[in-house]
């Protein structure tokens, strides 16, 4: 580490990233982040931090929130001034709904070439500033937005930026550093490192809560995000087990929260059951049903486990409410898990769900079988699914970004496997193979396949994406799954005109994709290869050479006709 009299700016600041435990910069490059390469040139030899070179602003946050969601271990985002904050701003709001924190870092300038000692260039005071500036630009879909305005602000506004970042309800922090900060001399003290502590549940509210359940008499859980960790997984298994109650997911679930072939596993939508029971938890869920007004039963408990519960930034919150848990869901929910008392009925309420559950997976089988059967020039759903879970390894990360087949995804890729899942979308498409890289990044030796639909596909920063795989050396195998068409869009046409011009006539308008582009060329450009699979026959022969290419260090398309 240099003197602390005569550092620069840019010195100081990677000396703070590395001394707080940051893995990773995923940088969106741009000029002004000359003194930032200086620096890390000068540091080969004993450099710790790793830094990634992004071609894509989206690509650069998905991938240090993909890093996260497998390490809990936040890291830094590099991105442009002003509208390269802004072209990142859906995966910054991506990680603000998944409670992600990380700090994104914006360069931006003081003087705009009026000090020829900081002088960022031309293009500055012409196409690249805004009024705004980068804080403000992106303040709406960020936990905290700062700006740096002199050089002990750098030092303390990092700190801050982390620290918030990782405090109770986390989430992506926003800091504004001018060019002439990092060129300037470093303030000469460096605050010490500031590890929020965790805010949990009173022990006599966890009680409290622990008692209701234990006394309800149909007793039911739902879940969209409490399972990231193996430890929160088994405390939902466990308080499952204890309860004889149901554990139902948020039809497009972060992570595999519990296994999903568990005979206390929800199927079949939660809607059906809700107004059935008597105490209701949600543990970590934005939406644990929709509507979300829904007839419940008189007098029911419904209790809230959540960092930040009723959702004080979300636009909307109508889910009935009656008791909250507020604070770190991990801790709360392993509290919880150990405060519950099995109650003397739960083995009998665990034979009705089992056997209930049993029968609706027999169906899902046939139905499965039916449709693998009817397929004529496409692979079934299901088919693709069984497939990939009879060839991945255990311990393989699954990626998705996909919408028409999630049900039969989640029924069938994680079917007696630990096979561990990152949802890599949060309500707007483009960040699923953003994430997969970074999930790759933090768990190199595991394979990852990133499983997107063709819709997706056009949102996602492909040819950034690529790149960073072959640069990097950080090979995934991506499915496509491809039905020609954004499925979704034609929903509510049917839905509200199941009679009108568009079903009619068979023209849907918002849904196509044509003529059909040959996705799995696109790896070709960039040292990898792919193919396209339209029958079940030639599907695992494919499947096969997809990881094998993975092993070999090369990205692989495999580009599925699936129905639907």
């Amino acid at each position: 580490m240099q003197n602390s009299v005569t550092r620069k700016g840019a010195a100081l600041l990677l000396d703070l990233i590395e001394a707080d435990g940051v893995d990773c910069v995923f940088a969106s490059p741009i000029a002004v982040m000359a003194p930032i390469w200086e620096e890390l040139a000068g540091r080969s030899n004993s450099l710790r931090l790793r830094y990634f070179r992004c071609r894509h602003e989206l690509l650069a946050v998905s991938a240090a929130q993909g890093y996260y969601q497998v390490t809990g271990r936040p890291q830094v985002a590099f991105l442009p001034t002003n509208l390269g904050v802004q072209n990142g701003s859906m995966a910054l709001r991506t990680a603000f709904q998944d409670h992600v924190p990380m700090v994104a870092i914006s360069i931006d300038s003081l003087t705009w070439g009026e000090d020829p000692n900081s002088d960022p260039g031309p293009e500055w005071p012409s196409l690249l500033s805004h009024a705004a500036g980068p804080a403000r630009s992106g303040a709406t879909v960020v936990k905290w937005a700062k700006e740096a305005r002199t050089p002990s602000d750098l030092a303390n506004e990092w700190r801050r930026a982390l620290y918030v970042a990782q405090a109770v309800p986390r989430g992506p922090t926003l800091l504004e550093i001018p060019f002439d900060l990092l060129l300037a001399e470093a303030h000469p003290i460096q605050p010490p490192p500031l590890p929020p502590a965790k805010v949990v549940a009173p022990q006599e509210e966890v009680a409290a809560i622990a008692r209701l359940l234990s006394q309800a008499k149909n007793p039911l859980i739902t879940t969209e995000y409490a399972g990231r960790t193996r430890e929160q997984q088994a405390a939902l298994v466990g308080l499952a087990e204890r309860l004889g109650a149901p554990v139902y997911e948020f039809m497009m679930p972060t992570f595999r929260n519990i296994p999903r072939d568990h005979p206390l596993y929800g199927l079949g939508p939660i809607e059906a059951e809700v107004g059935e029971a008597d105490v209701i938890l949600v543990a970590g869920s934005n939406a644990p049903w929709h509507p979300p007004l829904q007839d419940l039963r008189p007098g029911a408990a419904v209790i809230h486990l959540a960092e930040d519960p009723l959702r004080p930034r979300a636009p909307y919150w109508g889910y009935a409410t009656t008791h909250t848990l507020a604070g770190d869901v991990g801790s709360n929910l392993l509290a919880l898990a150990e405060a519950i008392a099995q109650p003397s009925d739960a083995p009998a309420r665990t034979r009705r769900w089992q056997a209930r559950f049993a029968e609706q997976r027999a169906a899902m089988e046939r139905e499965s079988e039916e449709a693998s059967a009817a397929a004529e020039g496409r692979v079934a759903a299901a088919d693709l699914f069984k497939a990939l879970n009879k060839a991945l390894p255990d311990e393989a990360v699954a990626v998705d970004e996909i919408v028409s087949q999630v049900p039969l995804y989640l029924h069938h890729l994680f079917d007696g496997k630990a096979i561990q899942q990152v949802r890599g979308w949060q309500g707007a498409l483009g960040t699923s193979l953003g994430m997969a890289l970074g999930v790759k990044a933090a768990l190199p030796a595991k394979t990852v396949v990133c499983i997107l639909g063709d819709g997706a596909w056009h949102y996602n920063p492909v040819p950034a994406a690529l790149g960073f795989s072959q640069e990097y050396g950080l090979p995934l195998l991506i499915v496509v799954c491809n039905n020609g068409q954004y499925n979704s869009q034609t929903w509510n046409i049917l839905r509200y005109y199941p009679e009108g011009a568009a079903v009619g006539g068979g023209t849907f308008v918002g849904n196509v994709i044509d003529p059909m582009p040959d996705y799995y060329k696109a790896a070709d450009g960039y040292g990898g290869a792919g193919e396209r699979v339209s029958n079940r026959a030639g599907l695992d022969e494919a499947i096969q050479r997809g990881l094998a290419s993975q092993a070999a260090g090369h990205s692989y398309i495999l580009d599925v006709l699936v129905e639907p």
